[in-house]
């Protein structure tokens, strides 16, 4: 029992760390700063940076995990409208991520920038997004007829979401906001013209 709590305090210590090392790292940029400057600036030896990550890209990814599976927990959560469509209750699975963006989008747009530029964790930010899809398709179940349309609809939303992120980043005068909710009406518009088609 003691070792179970040592580790959940060890992995809830690793995170943290990780975050706040990403924050470093975004706004200074991965390659400006060495591990030991890192760990200087969230106040731990580098000693202590080591203990718990192999290198800097580890600590970042380490970081993108950890805020990993809130789509989907955000999905478990809520309440499906009768009157919503799947593509409106997945673009209110994002709606945490996009709170944090409109409320300190420097924040977000460098930590955006720091993971695309960089094609070892743009590789890493790739895998986890995969881990993400499956989570994301398992949490759509209930609301899918069957497990392969949850999982095209886990994988349309998450690129839908990737793309938004993209052209985010490279705008200077449009919200994630914005753009989140016109890719995502533009999908639901297809999908109208593509049901309308067949039926």
């Amino acid at each position: 029992m003691g070792s179970v709590v040592r580790d959940r305090v060890r992995e809830k210590m690793k995170t943290e760390l990780a975050q706040q090392v990403y924050a470093v790292f975004a706004e200074r940029g991965l390659e400006n700063v060495t591990a030991q400057q890192a760990a200087q600036a969230v106040g731990i030896s580098r000693a202590t940076f080591f203990r718990y990550f192999s290198s800097k890209e580890d600590a970042v990814v380490t970081a993108l995990r950890s805020m990993n599976m809130h789509f989907s927990q955000m999905l478990e959560s809520m309440a499906s409208n009768p009157s919503e469509s799947l593509l409106e209750l997945l673009r209110r699975s994002f709606e945490p991520t996009v709170v944090a963006a409109d409320q300190d989008p420097g924040t977000m747009r460098s930590r955006v920038r720091l993971v695309w530029s960089t094609p070892a964790l743009r590789a890493s930010w790739q895998d986890s997004r995969r881990e993400q899809q499956a989570a994301l398709a398992h949490a759509l179940h209930p609301f899918c007829a069957n497990p392969r349309l949850a999982d095209t609809s886990a994988l349309l939303a998450l690129t839908l979401y990737d793309h938004a992120l993209v052209r985010w980043i490279e705008s200077q005068d449009e919200t994630l906001r914005e753009i989140l909710d016109e890719v995502f009406d533009f999908a639901a518009m297809i999908d109208d013209r593509w049901t309308a088609g067949t039926s």
